[in-house]
């Protein structure tokens, strides 16, 4: 029905320019938030503006994924009429020919929301347009962070884990080292909405290098994007799927010997929340006797002493 009446708007729009007709309704245009959080009270204010250039206006119509919900007719007393919209409603306070504004969104009402303007007779001139919303469901808690060891030597491979609560949508990962941004993990998204709340879940692989100076990671890649960030790194499209879902960062130690690691998880860009910090020390080395000797050569040197001093022993009755 809805894409009927797309279809006959757009044959009489082309018969009207054909006959030498001017459109008096220009420029319209549609402001719709590209993510708003669920929950009771929360709310969405959509705009349509447009030029109707001196025209009256016959009517405005929203709709969410085609069906309609807001009617907005100024010759009809009262002039707002309102459809039902599954566990929302509108605002009829807040709105009118400009705006309608819905409030306790739910998940549900995340789609394609459309406003129609219509110029009054005798030509009324109609036109359309679209944009599209998502309503968030949050995680409940903070991302969790865990870690193959709290502590390095120069040279290890450590892994790091974040998973975040089911959501909807599913949210992005960061990687945090030292307040610095360091890979991020893009949560799959489904083409057709199943408003389905999904969790997710980044691995990030760190290679600590022996060197003197402290400087921020060289590579990182994510596959999930498919990109490669850094021309350090080369991907490897032989590489199983299991590794490349694998997120890859190579650091320096710091001179302090003590990094902090943490991961935040958003969405769009109305939540974000981040992991306890963990901190990673490197070992302790082992300590270094006066000579400059290792505890080894210590031992050696302490054991001939003591064989000497036996020896010297047993010739004393001798003498």
């Amino acid at each position: 029905m809805f894409k009927m009446k797309r279809i006959c708007h757009l044959i009489f729009r082309l018969l009207f320019l054909l006959d030498g007709g001017v459109w008096s309704l220009r420029n319209l245009s549609i402001s719709v938030p590209r993510a708003v959080l669920a929950g009771e009270g929360q709310s969405a204010v959509l705009e349509c503006s447009y030029d109707l250039e001196g025209a009256p206006l016959y009517s405005i119509r929203w709709y969410k994924s085609e069906t309609e919900f807001y009617r907005y007719v100024p010759r009809e007393m009262p002039p707002s009429m309102v459809f039902p919209l599954p566990g929302a409603s509108v605002d009829l306070a807040q709105s009118d020919r400009n705006q309608v504004r819905i409030v306790n969104m739910n998940r549900r009402l995340s789609g394609d929301y459309q406003c129609e303007v219509s110029a009054d007779a005798p030509l009324f001139h109609t036109d359309i347009r679209s944009a599209p919303l998502t309503v968030v469901d949050p995680p409940f808690r903070a991302p969790h962070i865990s870690i193959s060891r709290d502590s390095y030597a120069r040279g290890d491979v450590l892994r790091a884990n974040c998973s975040v609560d089911e959501a909807y949508p599913a949210p992005n990962i960061t990687w945090i080292i030292d307040d610095h941004k360091v890979a991020e993990t893009i949560s799959w998204r489904a083409s057709d909405i199943d408003f389905k709340e999904r969790a997710a879940f980044s691995q990030l692989e760190i290679t600590i290098l022996e060197a003197e100076h402290y400087r921020m990671g060289i590579t990182y890649t994510s596959s999930n994007l498919n990109k490669v960030y850094h021309d350090h790194y080369i991907y490897d499209k032989d590489m199983n799927k299991e590794d490349r879902e694998i997120l890859r960062y190579t650091v320096v130690p710091p001179t302090s010997g003590q990094f902090s690691l943490s991961c935040v998880a958003t969405i769009y860009d109305i939540y974000a929340r981040k992991s306890e910090p963990l901190y990673i020390k490197e070992d302790a080395p082992l300590p270094a006797s006066v000579t400059g000797e290792d505890s080894s050569g210590v031992s050696a040197v302490c054991n001939a002493a003591l064989i000497v001093l036996c020896a010297c022993a047993s010739l004393l009755p001798s003498l």
